[in-house]
């Protein structure tokens, strides 16, 4: 409790200054939790952002070494699941070259990848 002199020559209590200063630091504690929380919610986008930015310079870097079209290889993607296209790209993640090709079809997103160099379909199944 912080003693103060009052108008009248007394001493008295105000004891209201503590709660003020307590709800103040909880509101900012809060409002830092929250900031927190958007930011780590920004990070997420951007890891997105640069991941469709590495994948589209790795395509871009490796698209004559493709046999296939980006074009044939949607098209094989579209004769087995049709759809809304949302996504194309290249990548080499062990098994070779390959188109991976992402068809939405209203009810599931489909990740085809497609072998860059024969057009076979070698995986198929929903995106997750």
């Amino acid at each position: 409790m912080v003693r103060v002199e009052g108008t009248n020559g007394k001493r008295g209590a105000r004891t209201m200054r503590k709660p003020i200063l307590f709800t103040a630091g909880a509101l900012l504690a809060g409002g830092l939790a929250v900031t927190g929380a958007a930011a780590a919610l920004g990070a997420g986008l951007n890891d997105t952002t640069g991941d469709q930015e590495a994948e589209a310079a790795f395509t871009e870097a490796h698209r004559g070494e493709a046999a296939v079209s980006q074009a044939d290889a949607e098209r094989a993607a579209l004769g087995a699941h049709p759809g809304r296209l949302s996504d194309t790209h290249l990548e080499n993640e062990g098994h070779g070259l390959r188109w991976e090709v992402k068809s939405d079809d209203g009810a599931t997103v489909w990740e085809i990848q497609v072998d860059a160099r024969s057009g076979r379909i070698v995986s198929d199944h929903p995106d997750d």
